[in-house]
């Protein structure tokens, strides 16, 4: 009895603290409706620390966007992040400067600026997590080792399920 309830603690507690990293990384909300969550591949991001909400951030790395109104992107500043459409290829470049109608940006890599009109603003970067990102990257570069890691696993459980229900029938 004790054994179960120490597993379903164990469950909660795990659930609890998913929750609440799933909620910070969400820009401190729990409405998923207006946020897309992004995969950075480049390294145009890496940059040195810096003061910003958003800090300089690795290839590989998870952001959550927030989608902006057209409203909401007047209110764009320097030191945002932005997500934008560039010839198909999503960028996310920090704001560098703000004029009407349009922002400039850059990565923290690199130093060569972009104009980009405010209605080709996709949304604003409010979290990141290198972690999450460096994970859905090794296993999706490495798919089919994965496979075999979770096949491997699932049978070791299996055996072991089988083994500990009956000692005597595992070694038959």
């Amino acid at each position: 009895m004790l054994d179960k309830q120490l597993k379903a603690i164990i469950i909660a507690s795990v659930a609890i603290a998913c929750g609440l990293c799933l909620y910070h990384f969400n820009g401190d909300s729990i409405d998923p409706t207006d946020r897309q969550v992004v995969l950075v591949v480049t390294d145009s991001m890496d940059g040195d620390v810096t003061e910003y909400e958003i800090d300089s951030f690795p290839a590989d790395t998870l952001v959550m966007v927030k989608h902006l109104s057209p409203y909401e992107r007047q209110f764009l500043r320097v030191g945002d992040v932005v997500s934008y459409n560039d010839n198909g290829t999503l960028v996310h470049h920090r704001v560098v400067q703000v004029n009407e109608g349009s922002v400039y940006v850059h990565g923290d890599n690199n130093h060569s600026t972009e104009i980009v009109q405010l209605d080709d603003i996709n949304g604003k970067v409010i979290g990141t997590s290198p972690a999450m990102g460096h994970a859905l990257a090794l296993v999706s570069n490495n798919f089919m080792a994965f496979l075999a890691v979770m096949f491997v696993i699932a049978a070791a459980i299996a055996v072991y399920g089988v083994y500990r229900a009956d000692p005597e029938e595992a070694a038959e």
